[in-house]
């Protein structure tokens, strides 16, 4: 017989349906194994998990109590410990809302030409996130477009920059761009 001990992954199970996780839990426990020797041996191999369910948590902060008969373990292994035992979830409603997006520029045109009025489609983009965290939002930004050199009209795709992990973008993450560079002349001919 053999006893070891693991940092098994932590893996969250039943996230309550518009509900997502802002603190915690700890990403691996200590567990402690015991059984016969070229099985347990080889228990790191496996892809064990320690389940957590989540049915039934509310907003805010919930305690779970960790079991070793949670753990799925091979036939004669048995699981004598999990360290913690009891752990704590914060939870947050997720909200959604809509947001002004932004394109950002870098470089210069060829000299002679500006930059005329950028467009973006959609030039507005539905994010979804905590409702703690959310509520701060007011615009997003592209990525940077270069604009080093251009002479003529620049088209094309971006990413937007999230503020944060725990926000994501509601059926899209990129938006098209439309650059208008004009000669100077031009712009003079139009005044």
């Amino acid at each position: 017989m053999m006893e070891i001990s693991l940092g098994i992954p932590l893996e969250l199970h039943n996230l309550p349906k518009d509900m997502d996780v802002i603190q915690g839990p700890v990403e691996r426990v200590d567990v402690r194994f015991s059984g016969p020797r070229r099985i347990v041996s080889k228990l790191s191999q496996m892809g064990i998990t320690v389940p957590l369910d989540l049915t039934g948590a509310a907003d805010g902060e919930t305690t779970f109590e960790l079991f070793t008969s949670d753990i799925q373990v091979p036939e004669r292994v048995t699981v004598t410990r999990v360290s913690p035992s009891n752990i704590n979830v914060v939870l947050e409603r997720v909200l959604h809302t809509k947001v002004p997006v932004f394109l950002q520029t870098e470089g210069e045109p060829k000299e002679g030409y500006v930059i005329g009025k950028p467009s973006l489609t959609p030039p507005v983009m539905e994010i979804r996130g905590p409702g703690s965290i959310l509520g701060g939002v007011e615009k997003l930004f592209t990525s940077p477009v270069t604009i080093q050199g251009a002479s003529e009209t620049i088209k094309g795709e971006t990413s937007v920059i999230l503020p944060d992990s725990r926000i994501h973008g509601v059926n899209r993450s990129t938006v098209k761009y439309e650059i208008p560079i004009i000669s100077e002349r031009e712009t003079k001919n139009r005044k």
